[in-house]
């Protein structure tokens, strides 16, 4: 009689996702407008998105580094989870002021209440950090062979950052009926929610470390004097600065959208931000993240990366030439492919490269160079860009340079697989040489 087998390890892996990555969506994607209504201009928010990754950037290869060599990933993991709880409480209750001028940037810089909001969601991002670095490794050894089978774990991610964006976004325009500003206290309670089941499940979560493995800090330095890798970790950094616009700034040019043209949409906009979201996951990322195991086995990592810039190309085309907000739902879905097929790439790739006992390392260094290095300096240059040139002209700019980006890694993937294939050649043509010498050798003794 046919049963189905559930296996419990990866159930509550994936429940870890669900809860773990959607208890940020009722706020973390709406941060640019929460300070956009505080009076912040794009600069300061550039500024916001460009220091809050900076401890995290510091703190995920050491995580990586500490948890291999002390065995301490489910405490640091449990750890963690608990004060992203406790820092969301906080967020919640810091006094939220609005502004209908957009402040004087210094008078933003001077202020308490502004150093107060920067520093939580500094510390919340730090956090986060740490449990990506966690999450990914420990889902990694439970996959064991199977690393290609990662994004089938991620994308319950996926799955519940849509929910509860759509949920938080449809909360949070009808707590806020009447009112002149969003009120987000809806979305507060959610992610707290959210946040106090993780706990739970992260406790329940059993976590294995083998404790003989010795880790040769010769073979990580091995690695990263790999062309190869280091073309990798370029790429990373390089996709980081381009999805950091999407994260940051999309929903800010929404709203631009519909100052411009639409102004009947704003006492909906948290509904249609949310259902940006969520076509962005279930349309883009939660298919690519399901068949990510599929295309891995048949397209090459680089390849990945290739597609993934010229998407980008055609997103930010795409953005210049919109007028109607809703217009940026189907784009949504090209969105949701960048992400879910570059990071699947990229935590598989790291996972395949990575001594046995350094994987937290490992994982940690090219978490870094995603969200930790080409992020930050995203949205710094993207705050920059949207206060002067405005979000249409920014983007127009961004698919010149990100088309160009793409035709360059193409060529240099190009080059380095031919030195590769080369190097190789000359490998094999060496131990052949060595063969037929020993061969006569053992010839001339024989004789």
């Amino acid at each position: 009689m046919p049963y189905i087998q559930i296996n419990r390890k990866l159930l509550l892996m994936k429940i870890h996702y669900f809860l773990g990555i959607g208890g940020y969506a009722p706020f973390a994607p709406f941060l640019t407008t929460i300070s956009r209504q505080r009076g912040y201009s794009a600069f300061i928010v550039g500024l916001i998105f460009m220091l809050q990754p900076i401890p995290g950037m510091i703190i995920r290869p050491i995580t990586g580094a500490v948890t291999d060599k002390y065995k301490c990933r489910r405490s640091v993991f449990i750890l963690s989870s608990t004060i992203t709880f406790v820092l969301v409480c906080l967020l919640s209750i810091i006094p939220g002021t609005t502004s209908k001028e957009e402040m004087n940037d210094l008078d933003v810089i001077k202020s308490p209440l502004f150093w107060l909001f920067i520093t939580t969601i500094t510390l919340l991002n730090t956090g986060g950090t740490v449990k990506s670095v966690l999450e990914d490794t420990i889902c990694m050894d439970l996959l064991g062979k199977d690393k290609n089978n990662y994004g089938r774990q991620r994308m319950w991610g996926s799955i519940g950052w849509s929910l509860f964006a759509i949920i938080s976004g449809v909360c949070v325009d009808w707590y806020s009926t009447g009112l002149e500003y969003k009120n987000y206290t809806p979305g507060y309670v959610i992610s707290m929610i959210c946040f106090f089941l993780d706990i739970y499940v992260v406790i329940k979560l059993q976590v294995v470390q083998e404790n003989d493995t010795n880790i040769l800090g010769s073979d990580v330095k091995k690695i990263f004097t790999d062309g190869k890798v280091l073309a990798f970790l370029l790429w990373v950094i390089l996709i980081g600065f381009f999805i950091s616009f999407i994260w940051n700034f999309v929903f800010w040019y929404i709203e631009d959208l519909s100052n411009i043209y639409h102004p009947e949409m704003k006492s909906w906009m948290k509904t249609l931000q949310g259902t940006a979201l969520l076509i962005q996951c279930f349309g883009g990322e939660v298919p690519l993240f399901f068949l990510s195991s599929y295309i891995l086995k048949r397209v090459n990592h680089m390849t990945i990366f290739s597609i993934v810039f010229f998407t980008f190309t055609c997103i930010f085309s795409m953005y210049t030439i919109i007028k109607n907000p809703l217009w940026t739902l189907p784009v949504e879905l090209l969105n949701g492919l960048t992400f879910a097929l570059s990071y699947s790439a990229a935590i598989s790739y790291a996972a395949i490269i990575t001594p046995t006992g350094a994987e937290g390392t490992l994982q940690g260094i090219v978490g870094t160079a995603y969200t930790g290095i080409g992020a930050p300096i995203g949205s710094f240059v993207g705050g920059y860009m949207f206060k002067h040139s405005g979000s249409i002209d920014s983007f127009k700019l961004l698919s010149v340079i990100v088309f160009f980006t793409c035709v360059i890694q193409i060529i240099v993937n190009y080059l380095i697989n031919r030195l590769t294939i080369n190097e190789d050649a000359k490998d094999i043509y060496s131990k052949v040489e060595t063969k037929d010498d020993n061969l006569g050798e053992d010839i001339t003794l024989t004789s």
